[in-house]
């Protein structure tokens, strides 16, 4: 176990004030449907006093909060939202622990629109505290200490983590970059060799981080015909599933055929929202294993807040459109960091979801020769831009000690004013 390397980077970038490129959270608002539904639960308290609040026209508000125009023009915000505030409250109180029930319907109803089947919302969804947390509670509502669990590297740091917690042994499977084709690719013998005696399940995180691969349907129908044959769980985190680029698509696991039994699917608000300290998230899980991922979560955590969950329903409730169109705003911040980093030397697989890219420095000449955290350092100290050093997405061997990652979920103007300092630094 060791210190996230990504909150360290992130806490170096304030030190050095840097554009922070290392960590995946934006700097620009959430959604809003998601904001409004979580500030209508905190200040409502019930149903019937949130749906008063949604339609309430300024000078209806100034009826209810008192004074005449001129005084309720210079009262503060505070004080308003102090006299709305309903002193009959349920939603800022304990509820439900695996989720409350309008927002379980609304995850079922959310993923039926998107991937043509619909999770029971009685006994196959629970809510969790963001999608670490889910993940750690299936691990060990499914997992035994000793079992075989399949990570594909570069990962996310917690995948290893997690893992050494609950006494699993890692197989890892190495993603390779085809830097000719732009594209990372899995070798289907590894895998195969991987999920020999004593593996227990396959974590697939797609759209990937680092990468930005998005395995294709052919990728996931081996994938799938390999944990039927070797009876294997997957556990597929889906956190980016909005975020593809160039006509790629996000397939999810449990859609395919005799997948529904044995896939556990966790999603959350992080991304979808661009509410990443939300720590809303959600586990679809087969019948079987829910009462005991239900149990655990409970134990560990009670439950997700209240008041935000009421807002990831409405968000989740919105039309299609609202998430379908996401991708085209990162499509832009991707085009712009990748142009950048390129004009100063280094190679890049343009990713083809989520967003982050996974860039190879061997070819910056101020670069040359270091290590990927001293790479990562100097990025920091003399150019002013966090990325993250490539070989903490890797557990064994040096697959990683020519990359960085970068994160370019910044705003528009944060990646440009990064574009400004690597040109000044490294042209």
């Amino acid at each position: 176990m060791k210190e996230s390397v990504i909150r360290l980077m992130t806490r170096l970038a304030v030190q050095h004030k840097a554009v922070n490129l290392s960590q995946g959270f934006t700097d620009e608002a959430p959604l809003f449907e998601l904001v409004w539904g979580g500030i209508a639960a905190i200040i409502g308290g019930d149903d019937e006093r949130i749906e008063h609040l949604e339609d309430l026209t300024l000078k209806q508000i100034q009826q209810e909060v008192g004074g005449d125009g001129d005084a309720f023009m210079q009262m503060p915000l505070r004080e308003i939202l102090a006299r709305l505030q309903n002193p009959r409250d349920r939603f800022n109180q304990y509820s439900y622990p695996f989720g409350l029930p309008e927002l379980r319907e609304a995850i079922a109803g959310y993923t039926d629109r998107f991937y043509n089947f619909r999770p029971d919302p009685d006994n196959e969804i629970t809510v969790v505290l963001g999608a670490t947390e889910g993940l750690s509670s299936l691990l060990r509502a499914t997992c035994e200490p000793g079992d075989g669990l399949i990570v594909f590297q570069p990962f996310h740091e917690m995948y290893p983590s997690q893992a050494a917690i609950f006494g699993l042994e890692p197989r890892y499977i190495t993603l390779r970059e085809d830097a000719e084709n732009g594209t990372w690719n899995m070798d289907r013998e590894e895998l195969k060799a991987a999920a020999g005696p004593g593996a227990k399940a396959i974590i697939l995180n797609t759209p990937h981080n680092p990468t930005g691969k998005v395995f294709s349907e052919d990728d996931l129908n081996f994938i799938a015909e390999l944990c039927q044959e070797r009876d294997i769980f997957v556990f597929t985190d889906e956190i980016y599933e909005h975020i593809a680029y160039d006509g790629h698509r996000h397939f999810c696991m449990a859609a395919f055929e005799g997948m529904r039994d044995r896939t556990f699917v966790i999603n959350s608000i992080s991304k979808t929202g661009s509410a990443t300290g939300w720590r809303v998230g959600w586990v679809i899980s087969p019948a079987e294993y829910t009462p005991r991922i239900r149990a655990i979560h409970d134990t560990m955590v009670i439950q997700a807040p209240t008041p935000l969950q009421k807002g990831t329903a409405r968000l989740l409730n919105q039309d299609e459109a609202v998430f379908r169109g996401m991708w085209e705003a990162y499509d832009e911040k991707r085009r712009t960091l990748v142009t950048a980093l390129r004009k100063v030397g280094f190679q890049i697989s343009p990713p083809e979801g989520s967003y982050y890219l996974f860039a190879n420095y061997r070819q910056v000449e101020a670069l040359k020769g270091m290590s990927p955290v001293d790479a990562a350092m100097f990025l920091i100290e003399k150019v002013g831009v966090a990325s993250v050093p490539g070989d903490n997405f890797y557990h064994v061997g040096n697959e990683g000690d020519d990359y960085l990652r970068f994160a370019f979920c910044r705003s528009l103007e944060s990646l440009q004013e990064a574009d400004r300092r690597l040109t000044e630094h490294l042209s």
